[in-house]
């Protein structure tokens, strides 16, 4: 059975923090690259747009949230032996 170690658990804490800042960050910024993009087509109020702008956040959140608390206990995990 898998067994959970607390440096793993504490570096995996430590991942969603940093992954939740990534998100802010990166999110915001395709965010607004997404929306400036369609908004110089004309298309800012098209229903679409906001659509797949959530979609696109969500991916974003998804792939931070996901990846970097397996990474931080990884990391967690083999720094502490």
């Amino acid at each position: 059975m898998f067994e959970l170690s607390l440096p793993g658990m504490i570096g995996a804490l430590i991942g969603g923090v940093i992954g939740w800042a990534d998100f802010k960050m990166i999110g915001g910024l395709i965010g607004a690259k997404w929306m400036k993009m369609r908004s110089e087509k004309g298309l800012a109020n098209h229903p679409d747009t906001k659509k797949y702008g959530d979609w696109i956040q969500f991916g974003i959140w998804c792939g931070t949230q996901l990846l970097f608390p397996v990474i931080g206990y990884w990391a967690g995990l083999s720094l502490a032996g």
